[in-house]
């Protein structure tokens, strides 16, 4: 099925062996251990994601027995100028890390106001949504750290993924598009426009089916959902189903292993856009 295309992925910041996103406290030994191995941004590094390996050692393995061809970055390579030279491969698959940087206000000394607590570790101004959500890869960290002292680095090749680059991507023909990353579905509501984010900038780009997330999600448990979801979705072809019937598995099964908090946190962030066959 589907021999004339490829499977691409965009695999892996090899950064630091833990990424720790968080502050917050929250109860509970596993609550603690689920904000540790998050793939979002909380304002300092992003440091590597174990998780996202396996990712592509699974995707690769597989690829021959889903009849795809595959091709695959990872580290040094995952760069915004490969994901830039992409041709409408019928399936793209990006694991790293989602960033969504809330709006700052100046005021009249020119101070930068946070309305959101982390984002008072990045010194820049973003106003326009399109440009503070995105997507890390390689040299990611070298442009925060560059945001964080006021500058605003060349943006080609900067390491950082905005929505508003995603928009100029060729996924015409492009099946599925799968975020494996935090915070991918969110974005800001403007009037008359929707919902401004990283869904607008795949959606402009031609993506058909859009696997996003609503919060931040577990470097661990994501593995084994993204295994699960390909098995299905390849097998039906329908990837909306796919993803609900998985989804639902997994809701089940850890309410039985976890409890309903901890299952709704680790299953429920997954969603799916449909735009219509192309």
């Amino acid at each position: 099925m589907h021999a004339d295309r490829w499977l691409s992925l965009q695999i892996q910041l090899f950064l630091r062996k833990r990424f720790l996103c968080t502050t917050e406290r929250v109860r509970g030994g596993q609550f603690a251990r689920l904000l540790q191995d998050r793939r979002d941004y909380g304002g300092g590094k992003l440091g590597a994601l174990l998780g996202t390996e396996q990712e592509l050692e699974f995707l690769v393995a597989n690829a021959p027995r889903w009849k795809l061809k595959e091709r695959h970055y990872r580290g040094r390579e995952a760069t915004e100028a490969q994901i830039n030279a992409l041709e409408a491969p019928y399936i793209l698959h990006l694991a790293t890390h989602g960033l969504f940087l809330p709006d700052v206000e100046v005021d009249d000394t020119g101070k930068t106001l946070a309305r959101m607590q982390r984002a008072k570790r990045v010194s820049i101004a973003l106003h326009d949504p399109m440009q503070r959500s995105g997507l890390a890869f390689t040299g990611a960290n070298l442009t925060l750290d560059a945001w964080q002292r006021g500058e605003v680095p060349p943006t080609g090749n900067d390491g950082i993924l905005t929505a508003q680059e995603v928009g100029s991507l060729n996924l015409n023909g492009t099946w599925l598009v799968v975020l494996s990353a935090c915070d991918t579905g969110i974005g800001e509501v403007d009037r008359g426009e929707g919902i401004l984010g990283l869904r607008r900038g795949f959606v402009q780009a031609g993506a058909q089916n859009l696997l996003m997330t609503l919060w931040p999600v577990s470097d661990k448990w994501t593995v084994e959902i993204m295994k699960d979801f390909y098995d299905r979705v390849l097998q039906t072809g329908d990837a909306p189903q796919a993803l609900a019937d998985v989804q639902r598995d997994w809701l089940v099964r850890l309410k039985k292993e976890k409890g309903a908090l901890l299952a709704a946190r680790i299953a429920g962030p997954f969603i799916m856009t449909f735009q219509g066959r192309p």
